[in-house]
């Protein structure tokens, strides 16, 4: 039986407690104040409650949205994108690119050869005997959130530093894994994500099709991608994602610089 919300269940049922006690101290004083050690500790007591009060509520906050539903929010999209990709005939693997525009994108290649340059205003691409499909990165809203409120700084140049950034952000930022581990090279990056919050999300994603992950990707395999593009300054292609447990680990394959 689910209980209705109220007030005890409340984050503001504390602050509003000691509130209450604040007044009632501070009118015990008024009253019985004779200016010595007792009514000194009861002013001292009623300042403390209000105080701690304050600082409560200060602190309170909306209940989040529960694990089990934010998990499903990113499923639906992935796999909708992926099977009109393979309906069209497009099964490669992603490749993540931040534009000069700044916008990020996603391009999954039809033929082989280099990624031309592109523009951020195209989706199907035919050029210069390149053909292709591009579109906006499924973490290009994140990563421009992240960005505003000052949480993430990408490191540029030094592929060992964006393996540090990746960490913080998925583990002290995001809150998305207990541990993550990085090994880099110059040609790819594997990120190891222990205990991943978003563990159902993957699991929705690979039991409709492995594919899913690399073709497409979620927005959360997209901000490591994304950070990576950026960071590097190349473009970085999704090569594997598995899930053994609650372990995700995610490869990654830095293209040689445009």
């Amino acid at each position: 039986m689910k209980l209705k919300p109220s007030l005890i269940t409340s984050v503001y049922f504390a602050p509003t407690v000691l509130f209450l006690a604040a007044v009632l101290t501070f009118t015990a004083y008024i009253f019985t104040n004779r200016g010595d050690m007792t009514s000194a500790l009861l002013l001292l007591a009623g300042f403390m409650l209000l105080i701690t009060g304050i600082l409560l509520l200060t602190l309170a906050d909306r209940r989040p949205l529960p694990a089990k539903l934010t998990e499903t929010l990113p499923i639906a999209g992935t796999i909708n994108l992926a099977a009109i990709l393979a309906d069209l005939g497009v099964t490669s693997n992603t490749i993540h690119r931040l534009l000069p525009s700044g916008e990020y994108v996603q391009i999954n290649p039809v033929t082989g050869g280099r990624v031309p340059e592109l523009s951020k205003d195209v989706t199907f691409v035919s050029a210069g005997g390149w053909n292709g499909v591009q579109y906006h990165a499924m973490a290009g809203p994140l990563m421009r959130q992240l960005k505003s409120d000052d949480a993430l700084v990408v490191p540029t140049g030094d592929v060992s530093q964006l393996g540090t950034c990746i960490s913080e952000v998925m583990n002290d930022t995001l809150s998305l894994a207990e541990k993550v581990t990085v090994a880099t090279t110059d040609k790819s990056v594997i990120i190891t994500l222990d205990g991943f919050a978003m563990k159902k999300t993957c699991l929705a994603l690979q039991a409709q099709s492995p594919k899913c992950c690399t073709m497409v990707g979620c927005p959360i395999c997209s901000l490591m991608a994304a950070i990576l593009a950026e960071g590097a300054g190349r473009d970085v292609e999704s090569t594997s994602a598995v899930l053994n447990g609650s372990t995700l680990t995610v490869s990654f394959a830095l293209l040689p610089a445009k």
